[in-house]
């Protein structure tokens, strides 16, 4: 199992690390400082304790602890109370039993010049002795006082500055000067790492994974935590942590779930990743680039999404060659590592298309056009989302072209490049939470039961602005500003446009919530934290924000408890994000005009915001059935809500009013009719109008009344017979629209079907 450290690797590690190691942390035993967040989270609740925390979810020290269970866990605040006078108790060292003798007692209750006394007189009995025995002060000095803190005892003669109790404990001790003494005393005191028994080299190793999580200062670390690593290696009989990889130190400490054992694992493994770090520090991608296995964060790289590229599927020496180069250009103009394993992704995907045609020792000039036609048709069986295959042949078209361009691979055929190859992208499906669903998680009684404070206020801020979940994680601590009229309004970051600064409009009642996550960051940390929603774990200086990892979790957990369904009664998964889209629909369906939609959601292009402009089918219902519809008779043009053909009516004439609108109604007849008549005038009877026409009416009625008083006088009986007929259905429409009652059809001068009148 054991793979040591080549000699000069294990050489050239212990002279970093004697360079690099403070003396804090290079001694036998390792004791924290008392003023580190690191290690202390405080101090234990029983007030004469003063040791520091070692379970801090109780914050008792390891003593009282196991004091507390040994009682059988109590009450814990009703326990403090006695228990603090026995601890009180425990400190105070006893006294002799003779009256008005303070020293310490040794024997039978008795100091030590006592019970020498005692003994000379044959051993009485003690209880009469002590009660006939005066204390009687020596006569050529006075009592001294014991030089231990806190003691009251004297010693046993003018030349010795300790009690008799504490005497012993220093002789025992090693005889240290007092001072460094009474320093050793207070710290073992409390919780420490013993180091002793290890070999100079794994001692400095423990120390700078120590010394790390010191400088990093955002991950607690319990002594206990450590001490049971420390353990684990001193049984594993390794000479170096980097002798095993994780994987074989994993298998051999076994930590159990949901146990401290698992901190104790990633100590070691964070440790390990430390000293590979000390070792390649002056050049992380000579180390990193011949791997098969990239760990971004040797290179500094955001690990929040992928820390690990993997290149061991791509079996082909000179593509597996390329397609690091590739990836080692494209990490370097700062590209999304996730964007980079999408990238890998689709080239071994190619690798195996051409190991399973031409074999693994394919050459270069093996991969032609022909070659590429052969695998975009086979990516669209293995690959039947066209939205993946689209992304994978894009990766490939952008590597095959970037070879080409850097000359990377002059073997390569000219003609091995991706044309206008990409399958057609489908029609993005709304994505949109219904109403009814909103309702439900909506609900007052639906967030109270998200399982964190933070997390509620997230969803809330998602529902009510829109923002993507990185941006909500990431909002700032000053995120509320206000205009000219004390109006709130959120400033966020748009993460996915470089940081572009966007506002949104906020309700007094969401900024009153911020403002109560603003106090509850500053009682966390009194030193402020750039962030409105900080880390919970891993965060002791409040410089990271929120893990989408842990809020995704508490997503999960709330909709199970909610346990949301469709109207089959199927369970539905709701994702952040689609919230956003929700927000966006809605604000469509209120008439929110698409340009001020954009620029809420902060969009780059209408484009984007037209992914969200879906009109519910209530929405555009509600617009018809608002409208009152005549017909060229003036008569009311009906169709009963009930009636079969209504919805297909419905979709009908919302179809033809968005298609055929006319200057004073709109034309009811089918798309695809030609029409009959030269001027849309009110004989044709596909004509339908509304009561939004009704000042057009009235100005074609008077322009009509003008037009037959200029013809009577001219004498054009013709005209004025023809403007007459045109006058009496003006009067009759006029009359109707007034008086009309709302969700009627008729066409043709009488009641029918659409579609028959169609």
């Amino acid at each position: 199992m054991t793979t040591p450290l080549r000699s000069d690797t294990a050489a050239g590690l212990l002279e970093r690390l004697m360079q690099t190691v403070t003396p804090p942390f290079r001694g036998e035993v390792f004791y924290p400082p008392p003023e580190s967040l690191v290690f202390v989270q405080g101090v234990c609740r029983i007030p004469s304790c003063g040791i520091a925390l070692s379970f801090a979810s109780r914050r008792l020290c390891q003593g009282h602890y196991q004091r507390w269970k040994k009682d059988g866990s109590p009450e814990i605040e009703q326990w403090v109370g006695g228990e603090d006078l026995a601890t009180r108790a425990r400190r105070i060292v006893p006294d002799c039993l003779i009256g008005q003798c303070n020293r310490a007692a040794k024997s039978k209750g008795l100091c030590h010049r006592h019970a020498e006394t005692w003994m000379r007189h044959g051993s009485p009995d003690l209880q009469a002795w002590v009660a006939h025995t005066l204390y009687s002060p020596p006569r050529a000095s006075i009592e001294s006082e014991c030089r231990f803190p806190g003691c009251e005892r004297w010693t046993d003669g003018p030349s010795m500055e300790l009690c008799r109790a504490h005497y012993e404990s220093w002789r025992y001790g090693g005889r240290m000067p007092l001072h460094e003494w009474f320093v050793h005393i207070e710290r073992s005191r409390h919780p420490h790492v013993r180091l002793h028994d290890l070999n100079g080299a794994l001692r400095l190793e423990i120390g700078y994974g120590l010394q790390r999580r010191h400088e990093q200062g955002h991950q607690h670390t319990a002594p206990r935590v450590v001490t049971k690593a420390v353990t684990w290696i001193r049984s594993a009989g390794v000479h170096s942590l980097l002798d095993w990889d994780d994987a074989q130190w994993k298998a051999f400490c076994r930590p159990k779930p949901a146990n401290y054992d698992t901190l104790s694992l990633a100590f070691i493994t964070d440790t390990r990743f430390e000293l590979r770090a000390l070792l390649i520090e002056a050049d992380p991608w000579a180390d990193q680039y011949p791997r098969q296995l990239w760990d971004l964060k040797h290179l500094g790289l955001n690990t929040e999404a992928v820390r690990r590229l993997r290149f061991g599927g791509i079996t082909q020496p000179w593509l597996n060659e390329l397609v690091r180069r590739w990836c080692r250009w494209r990490l370097s103009r700062e590209l999304n590592p996730a964007t980079v394993a999408i990238n890998i992704r689709a080239c071994q995907l190619l690798s195996e298309y051409l190991a399973a045609t031409i074999g693994t020792e394919a050459a270069p000039a093996q991969l032609t056009r022909v070659r590429i036609e052969g695998w975009l048709a086979q990516l669209q069986t293995s690959v039947p989302d066209p939205v993946t295959r689209k992304a994978m042949i894009v990766s490939i078209s952008t590597f095959l072209t970037d070879v080409h361009r850097h000359e990377w691979q002059t073997e390569l055929p000219r003609n091995a490049v991706i044309y206008d190859d990409l399958p057609e992208r489908p029609h993005a499906k709304p994505r949109f939470i219904a109403e009814h669903l909103m309702r439900q998680i909506e609900s007052p009684q639906s967030l109270a039961q998200f399982p964190s404070p933070d997390g509620r206020l997230i969803v809330e801020i998602l529902i009510n602005c829109g923002l993507r979940l990185k941006d909500v994680r990431t909002l700032p601590f000053e995120c509320i500003v206000r205009d000219e009229d004390n109006n709130p309004y959120l400033a966020w970051l748009n993460r996915k446009m470089s940081d572009r600064p966007a506002f949104f409009p906020l309700s007094e009642e969401l900024a009153g919530k911020i403002l109560a996550q603003q106090r509850a960051v500053l009682d966390r940390f009194p030193g402020g934290s750039p962030w409105l929603f900080p880390a919970v774990h891993r965060n002791i200086d409040g410089s990271r924000h929120a893990s989408s990892t842990r809020l995704r979790q508490q997503l999960e957990r709330w909709l199970q408890q909610l346990a949301l369904v469709d109207e089959h009664q199927r369970p539905v998964r709701v994702t952040f994000h689609q919230f956003r889209h929700t927000l966006g629909t809605r604000l469509i369906n209120a008439d929110v005009p698409q340009p001020v939609v954009q620029a809420l959601l902060d969009h780059m292009s209408p484009t984007m915001t037209a992914v969200y402009a879906r009109l519910h089918n209530d929405t555009l219902r509600e617009h018809w059935l608002k409208a009152v519809k005549i017909d060229a008779q003036g008569r009311p043009a009906t169709i009963a809500s009930d009636h079969p053909l209504a919805e297909a009516a419905w979709a009908k004439l919302s179809m033809v009013r968005a298609k055929v609108t006319l200057p004073n109604g709109y034309c009811g007849a089918p798309v695809q009719t030609d029409c009959e008549y030269a001027n849309p005038c009110l004989d044709c009877r596909f004509f339908i109008t509304t009561t939004e026409f009704l000042e057009q009416h009235r100005r074609q009625r008077h322009d009509t009344q003008r037009m037959i008083g200029d013809a009577q006088s001219a004498g054009l009986a013709r005209v004025v017979e023809k403007n007459t007929r045109t006058l009496s259905k003006l009067d009759a429409i006029i009359g109707a629209l007034k008086s009309v009652e709302t969700g009627q059809i008729l066409a043709g001068g009488k009641v029918q079907d659409l579609d028959a009148a169609g």
